[in-house]
């Protein structure tokens, strides 16, 4: 693509029906001196001719959403950029380019214009769409009678980004740089569609063409910095099976992340266990395992629940809590594989329990802001809950304050798209955060989770008291359900049911235990014990 810091003459149409935000957005424009040979226009409605427009803005406020659906019935050849605010983000037609108007300013979409000009001046091949892929791979199967076999690749951009160019700009470029590299590289006859945006899919009939080194693991310019992660070769016999082997492709470069990504030079933080050094290569010694606490009723007591909870296993340490490891994954850029593994084990703990028990029970995951952070988590969450055949609704993702609040343009909208399928969206910790009560009503959350420092130990009258009324009385205001963890004796648990607790979770009906034991414990039955030694975590 030709650097955007050239000049161009560009002849622009904008469109709007908010006639004050279109003058001051013409007005922007003109004043930015790398646009003073440009035309810009302002109209209200469709162009009835575009030949003499080199790109369409379309400008959009929250309001505007039946007027955007009418756009998805328009067919025009010019190219058009959506400014859209996060609300209609995920309204906007597929393979759009959009800008965000939370990140809107001259520089940006000065960027953003030019970036899509060139684009179209100087048009490339592109790998084949999802749904193209699907369906000329299903042909291509029909016609192998020894099968075929593909290979995964997914890019990672490393460049860091400031506020004079946007995240998705640097995307768009490395996202073309990455796809031209491996279009231009790939095996002779081989078939490459794109099924995510930093993901592709190359097939092939020739194994050793596929398994021999023909792509760069890493690129490293003066603008852009990429490297690219790969799965093996594998084998595909019939289409039906090709889930499971992309599944197969997706975890082996989860696991090649761990690898690879221990090169980089993250300087992470002095500590004394020195945990960084074993946690890039603990997914692939098994070292990570799952325990599940129960949740029950607050008035029955019956079992509806259980929260997943991850532990390390560390060769010379021991047990190591998530309190300790989180951080350090985080850090390291190894959450999102680590979530995605813990996410997987407990959708299939899930199925465990449903083939032993008549009422699946839901089933709680903790996750981090990097995990929502990702454009394509809510995607990957869906995808995941179809392969493994559990309906969302028996799903709880348990999220802090702060994961939720960093930042609101990408992780919302994962959150709302998921909550939106069924899944149930709960605030843990409720009560911590600065700003808990202030931004309740506009999270898009299906319960509050309260922190143990509010119900363990509890008086029945005292201000700590009235704080866990007042929490309950504003959640079910809220039509939130509410769940108390670190329920440890039977003095507490009767003052929490009292006051309407809707789920009880602690060591007085149950410790964290592995999935058999879980298991066995519901076969014989919970029954609330007093415990009074403090969890760990």
């Amino acid at each position: 693509m030709a650097s955007t810091e050239c000049e161009t003459d560009l002849n622009l149409l904008l469109i709007g029906r908010h006639p004050d935000e279109l003058n001051t957005l013409q007005q922007s424009l003109s004043e930015h001196p790398r646009s003073q040979h440009w035309q810009c226009q302002c109209q209200s409605d469709y162009p009835l001719d575009t030949r003499s427009f080199d790109l369409i803005i379309v400008h959009l406020l929250s309001n505007d959403l039946d007027w955007l659906m009418q756009w998805h019935q328009v067919s025009l050849k010019t190219p058009i950029l959506f400014l859209a605010p996060d609300a209609l983000q995920s309204h906007l037609p597929e393979q759009v380019h959009c800008l965000p108007t939370p990140v809107l300013n001259h520089h940006h979409l000065i960027e953003a214009c030019e970036a899509i000009y060139h684009e179209a001046e100087t048009p490339s091949p592109e790998p084949l769409q999802r749904d193209a892929f699907f369906s000329r791979f299903r042909h291509w199967m029909s016609q192998s009678a020894n099968g075929l076999y593909l290979r995964v690749l997914q890019c990672r951009w490393l460049a860091a980004t400031d506020d004079e160019q946007t995240p998705w700009i640097v995307r768009h470029k490395v996202q073309q740089e990455f796809e031209q590299t491996i279009l231009s590289q790939a095996p002779d006859n081989a078939m490459i569609g794109r099924i995510l945006d930093d993901q592709l899919i190359v097939v092939g009939k020739d194994y050793y063409a596929l398994q021999a080194d023909w792509f760069p693991r890493r690129c490293e310019t003066q603008e852009n910095a990429w490297m690219v992660y790969s799965s093996s070769v594998l084998q595909l016999n019939q289409f039906d099976a090709l889930s499971g082997v992309l599944q197969e492709g997706v975890q082996q470069i989860a696991r090649e992340r761990l690898v690879q990504e221990a090169q980089f030079d993250w300087q992470p933080q002095a500590h004394s266990l020195n945990l960084y050094e074993g946690l890039h290569l603990a997914l692939q010694r098994d070292e990570f395992f799952l325990e599940f606490q129960p949740q029950f009723d607050g008035q029955t007591g019956v079992w509806t629940g259980a929260e997943a909870l991850l532990r390390w296993k560390h060769p010379t340490l021991g047990v190591i809590p998530p309190t300790v490891f989180i951080r350090e994954a985080e850090n390291t850029g190894l959450i999102q594989a680590l979530g995605h593994w813990a996410l997987r084990e407990t959708i299939l703990a899930w199925g465990e329990i449903k083939r032993r028990f008549d009422t699946p029970i839901r089933m709680a995951v903790n996750v981090s802001f990097p995990e929502i952070a990702d454009p394509y988590y809510a995607r990957q969450v869906l995808d995941l809950l179809e392969q493994l055949e559990m309906p969302p609704h028996f799903l709880e993702l348990e999220l802090t304050e702060t994961a939720m609040m960093r930042d609101t343009s990408v992780s919302l909208m994962n959150l709302k798209t998921l909550q939106a399928e069924g899944i149930h969206i709960v605030l843990d910790d409720f009560g911590t955060g600065f700003s808990s009560l202030s931004h309740l009503s506009d999270l898009p959350i299906t319960g509050i989770k309260l922190d143990r420092a509010f119900v363990t130990p509890m008086a029945e009258q005292g201000p700590q008291s009235h704080i866990v009324t007042t929490m309950l009385d504003l959640a079910k205001r809220l039509n939130l359900e509410t769940t108390a963890e670190g329920i440890e004796d039977k003095q507490c648990l009767g003052l929490v049911q009292k006051l309407g607790c809707d789920r009880i979770q602690g060591y007085i009906y149950s410790r964290p235990l592995a999935l058999e034991a879980l298991l066995e414990q519901a076969e014989s039955g919970f029954s609330a014990q007093d415990f009074n030694q403090r969890s760990l975590f």
